[in-house]
C-alpha cells in the first residue's frame, strides 16, 4: 500500500494557498496548519457554539455534546478515561496551571521536572520560571 500524498495533501487547505506555497513551515504544534475537517469544526464552532456549554440554549446543549464526544474520541484514542482527558485554552495556559497545581508538593518532595533545550516554550518555560522562584529545587535541566 502507497500512502496517497497528493490526497493527503488536499486535506490541508493551507497548502492550496498561494501565499503560502514554495515554503516550508516548521513551526510548533499552535503554528501548524490544520486539515480541512478540523477547519471546518472550528469555523461550526465560532459561527454556531461559541456560548458556554452545556446550557438551555440549542446552540448551548449542542457545543456541550460536541465537547463531550470530542472527549470520548480522545479518550478512545488514547486508551485511557474520559475524565483523563482535559481542554483547556492553549498548551502555555495549561501547562502554567499544572505547575501551579503541583508546585506546593513538588518542591517539598524532592522531585523533578525535567526539561529540555529542545522543549517549546509553552512546557520548559513555566517549569523554568517556578524553579527561579523556588530556589531551582525542583527542576533538573
Amino acid at each position: 500500500m502507497t500512502l496517497d500524498l497528493a490526497f493527503v495533501r488536499s486535506q490541508f487547505p493551507a497548502f492550496e494557498s498561494p501565499d503560502l506555497s514554495g515554503h516550508a513551515y516548521f513551526e510548533n504544534a499552535g503554528g501548524s496548519y490544520p486539515c480541512r475537517q478540523v477547519v471546518d469544526r472550528l469555523t461550526r464552532f465560532y459561527t454556531h457554539r461559541k456560548v458556554q456549554p452545556y446550557g438551555h440554549t440549542p446552540g448551548s446543549r449542542k457545543g456541550g455534546d460536541e465537547i463531550d464526544e470530542a472527549r470520548a474520541r480522545l479518550a478512545a484514542m488514547m486508551g485511557v478515561a474520559g475524565d483523563e482527558v482535559s481542554f483547556g485554552p492553549s498548551t502555555s495556559a495549561n501547562t502554567y496551571v499544572l505547575a501551579q497545581g503541583v508546585r506546593g508538593w513538588l518542591g517539598g518532595t524532592g522531585g523533578a521536572i525535567v526539561v529540555s533545550q529542545q522543549d517549546h516554550e509553552a512546557n520548559a518555560g513555566v517549569w523554568r520560571r517556578m524553579a527561579s522562584r523556588c530556589g531551582n529545587g525542583p527542576l533538573i535541566r
